[in-house]
């Protein structure tokens, strides 16, 4: 690749400019004395802009109808000139060397008055098959993905088994740079979804990542929960997000913290969990969100004391009918496991060095009321106990309570053989019932608060302020 990139189409950009400003380019007043149209801005190509990691520069061109400025996202990403008068005119993005191996991104931002246009950069990591983009990200609706692949060598790509019904190849173009076309079908169930497609050449390989999104704003997290050793390490999150978002780690915690000089791209972060030298674990979450649109996405982070056997939840629900019960076990100790009921039974598994995958399975329940089993895992004098409760035919109950506030303190809910509930507080985050637990919210109402809840049987609210509805339909 070139270090210096210009693309650019004069004719475009004075086509442009005479659209935006009714045949008066840059922002005139018209002769007839009327107002000036509205400040814009025009790219005039705003393909992502892609380096190698030896760094390097391009030229932006765009047609802006009034004053200007230019920034950037990242520190290895710069902008020159920051500002500028209306006229067709263009910006030198430079961008210094990349000798990590993990590729980064930015974002050149062009405003004009309140209208904005947005440039991607790309840089690859040393020494790696150079594509155009490790991640294409598709809107709902679907079309052509188009990877350019750069090699002197052969190479083939495989698309994953999980994502081939609706990333099919189309045709392959051999020109300076090999081109892969990919249909990407619609995403009719308006819920997030990615397929990778693998290019290898000889011992190379690059993974090109496709999100698409369904109809709504939303926050992909390739994963969710980190289970970390007492050791302490760095754990990577990776996001994608079609809105701009925010990030905050739980309050008080210490232990946990951005590393910047290693979070540069706006898709990857990178975290540092110090060593845990006390004999309980602990845990803290990371939340990526946006407030204009409400979505958010949270990671958690699960760090096991010295000598411990970690799960990651102690409680587990199964519904009536029975079935398979998974869940992972860190630990750095050798252990038994008991089950105290017969209608649970562990089922044969593979051991880990570090990390176990238990499976159970679970008799159906053919009584109404509900039961309960308690899984032990002991070994070196550490003891972790594990409770499953078993819905009867009957099922759970839900609580719903709609309020406007912009906080909620949850009611007080009893009953004899009440054992359980999970709250669902309207804005995506979930956590296990407690009497007089509250929630602040960081958007606007009305909010839908929903308590499952097993064995319930009365419940009291002390505060109706800003409740506009309570539905007892399903309690």
């Amino acid at each position: 690749m070139k270090r210096v990139m210009k693309q650019y189409h004069i004719a475009t950009l004075l086509a442009a400019a005479t659209l935006l400003s009714g045949c008066s380019l840059f922002g005139e007043d018209k002769a007839d004395g009327t107002d000036k149209v509205p400040a814009n801005i025009i790219l005039a190509n705003d393909d992502a802009r892609v380096f190698d990691s030896g760094g390097g520069e391009t030229t932006v061109y765009f047609v802006a109808t009034d004053a200007w400025t230019a920034t950037v996202d990242q520190p290895w990403c710069s902008v020159d000139p920051a500002e500028g008068d209306s006229s067709v005119t263009s910006v030198t993005v430079t961008v210094v060397g990349n000798d990590s191996t993990d590729e980064r991104n930015a974002t050149l931002t062009l405003r004009s008055g309140d209208a904005v246009a947005r440039l991607t950069i790309v840089q690859k990591q040393k020494d790696a098959l150079t594509v155009t983009s490790n991640r294409i990200e598709m809107g709902h609706q679907g079309g052509e993905a188009r990877v350019e692949v750069v090699a002197n060598i052969p190479f083939e790509y495989e698309i994953a088994a999980d994502a081939s019904e609706w990333i099919t190849p189309v045709e392959t173009r051999a020109v300076s740079t090999t081109v892969l076309l990919f249909d990407v079908a619609a995403n009719e169930s308006g819920r997030k979804r990615s397929g990778e497609i693998v290019i290898r050449s000889g011992e190379y390989a690059e993974t090109v990542t496709v999100y698409q999104s369904g109809e709504e704003p939303q926050l992909v997290l390739t994963r969710d929960n980190y289970a970390v050793g007492s050791e302490g390490e760095t754990i990577k999150v990776e996001l994608q997000s079609n809105v701009p978002c925010q990030m905050r780690i739980s309050d008080g915690v210490d232990w946990l913290r951005e590393v910047s000089s290693r979070s540069l791209s706006t898709y990857t972060r990178w975290f540092e969990v110090d060593p845990n030298e006390g004999y309980d674990s602990r845990t803290a979450e990371i939340l990526f969100y946006d407030d204009e649109s409400g979505v958010s996405a949270t990671v958690t982070v699960t760090q096991m004391q010295l000598n411990a056997i970690v799960v990651s939840e102690d409680v587990y629900v199964v519904e009536a009918e029975g079935g398979r019960l998974d869940f992972e076990i860190n630990t750095n100790v050798d252990f038994e496991v008991g089950v105290s009921e017969e209608w649970i039974r562990l089922l044969p598994e593979s051991r880990g060095l570090e990390t176990r995958m238990l499976q159970f399975e679970v008799d159906p329940n053919p009584d109404n009321g509900e039961r309960v089993a308690v899984i032990t895992l002991a070994g070196e004098n550490i003891e972790q106990t594990l409770t499953v409760y078993q819905n009867g035919l009957s099922g759970a109950s839900v609580l719903r309570i709609v309020h406007e506030s912009g906080d909620f303190t949850l009611p007080s809910i009893g009953g004899s053989h009440f054992y359980y509930g999970l709250v669902s507080w309207g804005d995506g985050s979930q956590e296990e019932y407690t009497e007089g637990a509250s929630h602040v919210y960081t958007g606007s109402g009305p909010h839908t608060v929903s308590i499952e809840t097993h064995g319930a049987e009365e419940f009291s609210l002390q505060n109706l302020t800003g409740v506009t509805e309570v539905d007892l339909s399903r309690f």
